[in-house]
């Protein structure tokens, strides 16, 4: 209950959620077959300690209009090309203040504090782990082969399958990351898929990158 009421008491806070994607199992290295031990490995967005936390909303952008209805949650996510096809569930923020993630590889995220694909404006969010010490490879390692007018297709909860094409494609450091600009509820309407990206820090356990594609609506698909 706790965790609710900081979301719906705010609607902009300035936080961690999406700065340091996934502490993910390493990715399978040939010659060592090096990966981390599993308590070492995380399932939810975390925080960089060295950069300054982004402004991300906090509660629904439905709530800032009671006369708006409340958009559709997404619940499947296909790039036909890349071969995913994907479940994906609602999340808010976890315990400590940062968008979750979910083990199981077939369920992706989407951050439902922030814009849905049919609000009317707004930056989609859906992010998911790029690999795991269970499963290995996820769908979403994928994304780093989207090439720009590549078909992304999302359907919600309504049956609408809304039609996006991959506009740009950024693998950036974790503390250079425009959170802000991904978790942003105005301007035109987006997707935003996230993931880990780059090089593994063996050492510390993580990811130095994480993988920013963005795409944009191409009309409506029944």
């Amino acid at each position: 209950m706790k965790a609710v009421t900081e979301v719906v008491g705010s609607l902009v806070a300035a936080f961690a959620v999406l700065v340091a994607l996934c502490a993910c199992g390493a990715p399978r290295d040939p010659a060592a077959d090096v990966t981390p031990p599993a308590e070492e490995t995380g399932n939810a967005i975390q925080q960089s300690p060295s950069a300054p936390p982004p402004a991300v909303p906090r509660r629904s952008s439905a709530l800032e209009d009671n006369r708006a209805p409340v958009p559709p949650a997404p619940n499947r996510i296909e790039i036909p090309d890349l071969g995913i096809d994907v479940r994906v569930q609602p999340v808010g923020l976890d315990a400590q203040g940062r968008m979750g993630l979910f083990d199981d590889p077939s369920i992706a995220a989407w951050y439902q504090w922030g814009s849905a694909p049919a609000s009317p404006a707004g930056s989609t969010v859906i992010a998911a782990h790029v690999d795991s010490l269970e499963y290995d490879l996820l769908p979403f390692a994928r994304l780093r082969d989207a090439v720009a007018a590549m078909p992304v297709f999302v359907t919600d909860d309504a049956g609408t399958r809304h039609a996006y094409t991959v506009e740009r494609l950024e693998i950036t450091g974790k503390a250079d990351v425009d959170w802000p600009a991904a978790f942003d509820r105005s301007g035109p309407p987006r997707l935003t898929l996230v993931t880990c990206g780059g090089e593994f820090d063996y050492e510390n356990r993580r990811y130095l990158s994480n993988l920013v594609l963005t795409a944009t609506p191409a009309g409506e698909s029944g």
